[in-house]
């Protein structure tokens, strides 16, 4: 703030008074919800993590059996190869029937072309 007196002489006693204020406005800042956001997400994550290791102990006896009927899987995959192996068969000889009464078609049409 400035304060000026001026003194002019042109009435007698008369004095001017000039006022300056200068004012800065501090820029504002955030109210931080986001760092508290994170915060609570983090300690909410630790929490479920928290529960789940030790809500759940894991299995009391360290026995665990499995068990997997080998022939029997080994005899459904057998069926189906064999079907497979039957489909390419029949889809090899179609083509060959194809292919055969192309080659025939061809060849009537070549010795008809020269006659």
């Amino acid at each position: 703030m400035s304060y000026t007196t001026e003194n002019t002489g042109t009435p007698p006693n008369h004095t001017t008074n000039n006022y300056t204020t200068n004012t800065t406005v501090p820029p504002q800042r955030s109210g931080g919800s986001g760092v508290a956001l994170a915060i609570g997400a983090l300690v909410a994550l630790a929490a479920i993590i928290a529960y789940f290791v030790i809500a759940n102990p894991g299995p009391a006896d360290d026995t665990v059996n499995i068990s997997v009927d080998a022939p029997a899987a080994v005899e459904n995959s057998a069926e189906r190869v064999g079907e497979a192996a039957g489909a390419a068969a029949d889809a090899v000889g179609d083509a060959a029937t194809g292919a055969a009464q192309a080659v025939e078609g061809a060849a009537e049409r070549a010795a008809s072309d020269t006659n």
